[in-house]
């Protein structure tokens, strides 16, 4: 049986947005859906209030605080009559075929992500979807003009700001993952879906237009960037399989904890003992970004996911559990596994080393990635040697992880991680990381 607008519940998530409401509705109740529910976050702007007078037939769940993008779409799910989720951001516009489009791709597949234009409709915003290795995601050809740009049919994720899933899909899954708050929780959401046997498709005519992070322009670029560096890693730890986790998440660590060096534009020779002077500072080289807040983010990223680790290893856990595809096949939709996240050749060069040695150029195409870094000039002369100094502490930290009691305090940040690193492999991880590297010598 085909699915029909009847089948659907639209599902819009709302913060202060009213403004946003008076257009996107208007677009949406001409597609009849079964029901159209808006999640309120809390506004003060008197969204709650205008929708009950101007629009009485939408369902409206009321939070009483800004819970995010990814809880109170589970909310909604949960509340929702329809056997088809359609989830559309409040800062949009349909097209008059947007919801019968995507209803027409969906056949056969768990998940279907719209085409969205900008405003004007001339230029995209999601045309698909790539993700590199790390978990850092991108929705392709932002900016390009549409006549200019082809798709693909399956892709590995859809856009959360508009889509269309079978509701029984999204449930088996787990729905989005509320702890992500906001950012990559369709990232995370679509990887989950195919590790489980379904598949997410493109919909190129069912077409909806964006006003552009509409919400987002109220929060802190920092704050922003922190999500998505935490989730990212939140993204590869639940999902890929063990042998590949085993040796991402280390180099995971070892590439964020070199970002945060690279960004604190912080003059190494200062702490070397054997460094014949330190006033060769970076500061001086107008190439060189200095960035201390971005430098920190890295870091409080991945000090926030190893306090999580007990509970993440559980999601962990009950993902696996369902898992019906290889990872080879599903980062064989990955897109853009090794795209630069750090146009920097000292930095590509030290991660192609390491992807070499720890034989991940089984799965990724190495060689193309080191030749990338040509052309990005050089900042930095020192090269692999930086990484080494942060390997030798990693390395430690590790060994004491495979050799040594748990730490006596039971409530250590420290303790747990270490605790998990033992348990899952990881200390051996690190160690094969660099002594690949002192090969290199």
């Amino acid at each position: 049986m085909s699915l029909s607008a009847s089948d659907t519940s639209v599902v819009t998530i709302n913060w202060n947005g009213r403004h946003h409401l008076e257009t996107l509705l208007p677009s949406l109740i001409p597609l009849t859906p079964r029901e159209i529910i808006v999640v309120d976050n809390g506004s003060t702007d008197g969204s709650v209030r205008w929708l009950k007078r101007e629009y009485p037939a939408v369902r409206v769940i009321a939070n009483s605080h800004n819970r995010g993008f990814a809880e109170p779409n589970n909310i909604a799910a949960e509340a929702a009559s329809g056997s088809v989720l359609a989830f559309i951001n409040n800062d949009m516009r349909c097209h008059e075929d947007w919801l019968k489009a995507g209803l027409e791709e969906l056949e056969g597949a768990a998940c279907a992500a719209s085409r969205i234009l900008d405003w004007q409709g001339a230029r995209i915003d999601f045309n698909g979807s790539s993700i590199q290795y790390l978990g850092y995601a991108l929705q392709k050809d932002i900016g390009r003009v549409l006549e200019e740009v082809t798709a693909g049919r399956r892709i590995l994720f859809p856009c959360g700001g508009a889509m269309f899933i079978r509701k029984d899909a999204f449930l088996k899954v787990g729905g989005f993952d509320a702890d992500f708050f906001a950012v990559f929780e369709d990232v995370d959401l679509g990887w989950r879906l195919w590790l489980c046997g379904e598949e997410v498709r493109f919909s190129r005519n069912s077409v909806c237009y964006h006003r552009g992070h509409g919400t987002f322009r109220a929060h802190s670029t920092a704050k922003l960037r922190y999500l998505m560096h935490r989730n990212a890693l939140l993204t590869i730890i639940k999902n890929y399989a063990d042998a590949q986790l085993q040796t991402i998440l280390p180099l995971a660590v070892v590439m964020a904890l070199k970002r945060a060096v690279r960004l604190s534009g912080v003059c190494r020779e200062r702490f070397y003992l054997w460094a014949e002077s330190e006033m060769r500072a970076e500061a001086g080289d107008p190439t060189f970004h200095v960035d201390f807040e971005d430098a920190l983010n890295h870091l409080v990223a991945v000090d926030d996911v190893l306090g999580q680790l007990p509970a993440l290893m559980e999601k962990r856990r009950q993902i696996q559990a369902l898992r019906k595809r290889p990872d080879e096949e599903i980062i064989g939709l990955f897109g853009d596994p090794l795209r630069s996240i750090v146009e920097d050749p000292d930095y590509i060069e030290a991660e192609a080393g390491l992807l070499r040695g720890l034989g991940l150029d089984r799965l990724f195409d190495v060689d193309s990635y080191a030749e990338s870094s040509g052309r990005f000039p050089s900042p930095a002369p020192e090269r692999i040697r930086m990484l080494r100094e942060e390997l030798k502490q990693l390395q430690w930290t590790a060994t004491c992880a495979a050799q040594h009691p748990p730490l006596p305090k039971s409530g250590s940040r420290l303790r747990r991680f270490l605790d998990t690193w033992r348990s899952r492999g990881l200390a051996t991880a690190v160690r094969r990381t660099w002594e690949a590297l002192r090969r290199e010598d």
